[in-house]
C-alpha cells in the first residue's frame, strides 16, 4: 500500500514527471479540493539556471484590451526546494514574486482565488476572461488565472493535469493527452490530501504560454453537442443552473450562422476542432458577453430562455468564430510575441475587431439569417454610436495604439466605427474592381501571405494591402484610419446605390422611453427611470419620477427574462387612443416601497431617426456589381 500512495503521489505531481524534459512545465490544478472558495496550483518547474528569477502572473490577455492584474487572486505563495524548504520569496507587485536560489527550486505551490465571486481591489474583470470556483458544480479555467510563468520563459511547453470528480467533463479547443485517468486511493499534493476517491485525472499539453492562456476550459457536469462545420468538429458546452438553456437548444441556436460562415471563408476552416464554451448565470454580472480564442470562444450570460437570445446569441457567435481567421492567421508581432506584463498594443484593431464586426453582420445579410432592411438598421445604430458615444474624429491607429492608457473610454468603438471602415473599405474595393473583390478576397490573401506562424510589422501593413490590391486603398487608410477624418457615409453608400439621408423625424407610438432616460439594475434584473425629464412626451404623461421601479405593462409583469421579447410584443399591440398603464415600485418618504399603477392615453410622438440608409430604385450598372458583391452571396 504505501508503495501504491508513493506511485500516486507522483502521479499528481507530474504525472510520469520523471521522464519530462528539462525545459518544460508541469502545472497541476486539484478540482476536488476547494477551500474558501479557492483552489490549489502546484507547479513542477523548468531547469532554472540562474540563483534568482520572477513569477509572473498576467496584467492582461490578448483579445481584452483592459489590464486585470490576475496576480491579485494567487494567495499563499510558497517556492520550494527539493527537501521541501521554503525558498525566500518577495512579492514584488500584484503580479509578480521575487525568488531566491531559484536554481534550487523544485516545487511552487500557491492558492488561487475566483473572480466571479470575489471582492478583491483592483479592475473588474470581464467575465468571459475570468474565474469561476462552484464547488462540485462548475469551475471557468481562463489559464491566465491559474497558471503563471517564469521572466523571459514563455515559450517553453506547458504541461497541465486536471485533478477533478468523475462526474464533471472539461470542455475546451484543446486536445487532451488523456482523460479520465483513475485515481485509485487518496492524493497527496503538498499540503492537501484528496479524500475523493473517483478523482480522475485530464493531461493537456500546450507549445507555449501564449497557446496555454488562447485555451480556456470549463469542468461541469457534461451538456455538450456537436455540430460538423467543412469537417472541424464544433464543441458546444452548455452549464445552465437547472438546465435552462441546454446546449443542444444553443446549437439549433447557431447552426445556421456557423454554416453560413462556412461558405463565407470559401468552404473551409483553418482549424479542426473549435469549442464554444457556455456559461449561464443566475447571479449579478458586470457585463455579458464572449472573448475570442484561436480555436474556441468563451461565453458569460444570463440563464434565460434561449428564445430571448437567439439574436444576441447569433451576433456574439459571429463574431467570435471569425476570430479564426484574425488573430489566428493575420496578427502583427504585438501579438506573435505577447508581453503579458508589458505589453506593446498594435495599431490595427480596425482588423482584429473592426473587419471582425463587419463579417459577423455581414455574413448574416448575404446567406438571408437576416434581411437587408435589418441590416441596414444595425447600421443604422452603428453610426450613430460612432457619432454620439464616441470621438468620431479620433485616429483610429490611435485608439487602438493607445487604447489601454490614453483612450480606454473609446475602445467600444472598435465594433461601431471598426465595422463601419470594414464596410467603406469593402465598397472601396468592389467599386475598383467591378464587385468582384472585396474585404472577403482581401482577408484570404492576408492569411494566406502570413498564417498562424508568420507575422506582419505593424508599420508595413497598410503598404502590403494597398501593394495586394489598389494604390487608391493606401489613400483611404490614410484618410480614415490614420487620419482624422470622419468616414463619409453618403459617398461610400452611394458607391452600392444605397441613398443615404443625415436624419429624418417620423410620427410614431412607443413606450414613453429614450436613451439616457433609463437605467437597468443588473442585480434585481430590473428597469428603473433614471432621468423623468429626459422622457418624451408620452413617458412625461404618465408622472414617472426618478428611481421608479418598472414592474408591470397593462397589469401583465414585466419578466425578468425576455424584457426585450416582451417589450416587443407590448409596442406592436399598441394603438393611438387605448389606455396604457405601468406599474412601478416606489420609494416612500420613509424609505419604504409601494407599488403604484400610472396611467396615460397612448398618443403618437416625434422621434428623430439619423443615418438613414434605403436602396436606390435604378442603380446604374456600376451601382448594382459594387450592390451584389456587398449584399448578395457569391454564385
Amino acid at each position: 500500500m504505501k508503495k501504491l500512495l508513493l506511485v500516486v503521489m507522483a502521479m499528481s505531481i507530474g504525472l510520469a514527471s520523471q521522464a519530462l524534459p528539462d525545459d518544460q512545465y508541469v502545472y497541476t490544478l486539484d478540482l476536488t479540493i476547494v477551500k474558501n472558495d479557492k483552489v490549489q496550483v502546484v507547479l513542477i518547474p523548468p531547469k532554472i539556471k540562474e540563483s534568482e528569477i520572477t513569477f509572473y502572473m498576467p496584467k492582461i490577455i490578448p483579445g481584452t484590451y483592459s489590464v486585470a492584474d490576475y496576480g491579485r487572486f494567487i494567495e499563499d505563495f510558497k517556492a520550494l526546494d527539493k527537501k521541501g524548504n521554503e525558498l525566500k520569496v518577495e512579492r514584488t507587485s500584484d503580479n509578480s514574486w521575487k525568488i531566491s536560489k531559484a536554481n534550487k527550486m523544485s516545487k511552487v505551490t500557491y492558492w488561487v482565488k475566483d473572480s466571479y465571486d470575489n471582492d478583491v481591489d483592483g479592475p473588474g474583470i470581464f467575465e468571459p476572461a475570468g474565474t469561476n470556483i462552484e464547488e462540485g458544480e462548475n469551475f471557468v479555467i481562463n489559464s491566465a488565472g491559474f497558471f503563471g510563468y517564469f521572466e523571459n520563459m514563455t515559450r517553453q511547453p506547458f504541461k497541465f493535469n486536471v485533478i477533478r470528480d468523475s462526474k464533471m467533463y472539461g470542455s475546451t479547443g484543446l486536445i487532451a493527452l488523456s482523460t479520465g485517468q483513475s485515481m485509485e486511493t487518496s492524493l497527496d499534493m503538498s499540503e492537501i490530501k484528496t479524500e475523493n476517491k473517483e478523482a480522475e485525472v485530464d493531461t493537456y499539453l500546450t507549445e507555449s504560454y501564449d497557446h496555454l492562456v488562447d485555451n480556456p476550459l470549463m469542468y461541469c457536469e457534461p451538456d455538450t453537442s456537436i455540430i460538423n462545420v467543412a469537417g472541424a468538429e464544433v464543441l458546444i458546452s452548455s452549464y445552465s443552473p437547472g438546465q435552462v438553456v441546454k446546449s443542444e437548444e444553443v446549437k439549433g441556436a447557431i447552426e445556421q450562422i456557423l454554416m453560413a460562415q462556412k461558405e463565407y471563408l470559401g468552404g473551409e476552416l483553418p482549424v479542426d476542432k473549435y469549442a464554444f464554451i457556455c456559461y449561464f448565470t443566475e447571479r449579478p454580472v458586470r457585463s455579458i458577453g464572449a472573448l475570442e480564442h484561436s480555436y474556441s470562444s468563451l461565453y458569460s450570460m444570463r440563464n434565460q430562455p434561449i428564445e430571448s437570445m437567439i439574436g444576441m446569441f447569433n451576433r456574439f457567435a459571429a463574431h467570435e468564430f471569425f476570430h479564426i481567421v484574425t488573430p489566428l492567421n493575420i496578427h502583427s508581432q504585438e501579438i506573435h510575441q505577447f508581453d503579458f506584463n508589458e505589453p506593446k498594443m498594435s495599431k490595427h484593431l480596425w482588423l482584429y475587431e473592426g473587419i471582425t464586426e463587419f463579417f459577423a453582420g455581414n455574413v448574416q445579410v448575404k446567406y438571408g439569417i437576416i434581411s437587408q432592411e435589418e441590416y441596414f438598421l444595425a447600421l443604422q445604430d452603428k453610426m450613430v454610436n460612432a457619432t454620439t458615444r464616441f470621438n468620431d474624429s479620433l485616429a483610429f491607429t490611435d485608439l487602438s495604439k493607445y487604447t489601454l492608457d490614453k483612450y480606454p473610454d473609446q475602445y467600444g468603438n472598435v465594433y461601431e466605427k471598426g465595422a463601419l471602415i470594414g464596410m467603406c473599405l469593402d465598397l472601396k474595393l468592389r467599386s475598383l474592381s467591378e464587385g468582384k473583390y472585396g474585404v472577403q478576397n482581401m482577408m484570404f490573401d492576408l492569411a494566406e501571405k502570413f498564417g498562424k506562424d508568420q507575422a506582419f510589422d505593424d508599420e508595413e501593413l497598410f503598404d502590403i494591402i494597398a501593394a495586394m490590391t489598389y494604390p487608391e486603398i493606401r489613400e483611404f487608410f490614410t484618410t480614415y484610419v490614420e487620419g482624422t477624418t470622419p468616414l463619409p457615409y453618403a459617398e461610400f453608400l452611394e458607391l452600392a446605390g444605397v441613398d443615404y439621408k443625415y436624419s429624418e423625424t417620423r410620427k410614431e407610438v412607443n413606450l414613453g422611453l429614450t436613451p439616457g432616460s433609463y437605467g437597468y439594475n443588473p442585480e434585481t434584473s430590473r428597469v428603473f427611470i433614471a432621468n423623468a425629464e429626459g422622457l418624451n412626451d408620452f413617458g412625461k404623461a404618465f408622472g414617472l419620477k426618478n428611481g421608479d421601479v418598472l414592474v408591470g405593462i397593462n397589469g401583465n409583469e414585466i419578466p425578468l427574462r425576455g424584457i426585450m421579447a416582451f417589450t416587443q410584443g407590448v409596442r406592436e399591440e399598441m394603438k393611438v387612443g387605448d389606455e396604457f398603464t405601468y406599474s412601478v415600485m416606489r420609494q416612500g418618504e420613509d424609505g419604504s416601497e409601494s407599488k403604484v399603477d400610472l396611467t396615460a392615453e397612448v398618443v403618437e410622438v416625434d422621434v428623430e431617426y439619423y443615418h438613414i440608409l434605403s436602396l436606390k430604385e435604378e442603380p446604374t450598372e456600376s451601382q448594382l456589381a459594387v450592390r451584389n458583391g456587398w449584399l448578395s452571396k457569391d454564385e
